[in-house]
């Protein structure tokens, strides 16, 4: 039972962990790590469902497995729990392939003694490549409750909240919808 017990010290560390962008941008208190993630899992399993609709308008050979989208948002910021939560400019800075290096390592000393860790470091592989259609989706949501979280902010009377609206490019049709669903409530 130790790496379960381990396991589950590493990832209480995640409820602890404020949301770093939100800090820069005076927003206090902020959401947590944990907070993020759990809403990227239910956005991405209900955000899945839309896709399922028409998944052949959007471009899949068949249905998204909601299994894998739910374990993918699960574990997507696990490695966060020893790596911190990377600000936007600190990941431009040292670059995308020092921050996978990071992250990989970070991810496999939390779930290194685990029996499923192959499995946990599969899937969290999947994500960090967009390697497979419920991967991109969970992509997708992670920015997209990003988002959400930032028009909720601003509506609370923060402001400075622009770059967490900048940018994004999106895998799936629905993505690309909702985000103009919660841009014009911004307006």
């Amino acid at each position: 039972m130790t790496p379960l017990i381990e396991y589950l010290d590493r990832n209480n560390f995640l409820k602890l962990l404020p949301r770093t962008g939100w800090l820069l941008q005076g927003v206090r208190p902020c959401e947590s790590v944990a907070d993020h993630t759990t809403a990227t899992a239910l956005l991405a399993v209900a955000l899945a469902g839309e896709v399922n609709q028409a998944w052949a308008r959007e471009g899949l050979a068949g249905p998204l497995d909601l299994g894998r989208v739910a374990l993918i948002a699960l574990l997507h910021d696990v490695a966060e729990s020893i790596l911190t939560d990377l600000p936007k400019r600190s990941a431009q800075l040292i670059g995308a392939q020092v921050k996978h290096t990071a992250e990989a390592t970070a991810l496999a000393a939390v779930v290194g003694d685990l029996a499923e860790s192959a499995t946990i470091q599969s899937l969290w592989g999947e994500y960090d490549e967009s390697s497979t259609p419920e991967a991109r989706l969970v992509h997708d949501a992670d920015k997209l409750e990003m988002v959400h979280q930032a028009l909720r902010y601003e509506v609370a009377g923060h402001r400075n909240l622009g770059e967490f609206w900048e940018g994004p490019r999106w895998h799936y049709q629905a993505s690309a919808r909702l985000f103009a669903a919660l841009q014009a409530q911004r307006q």
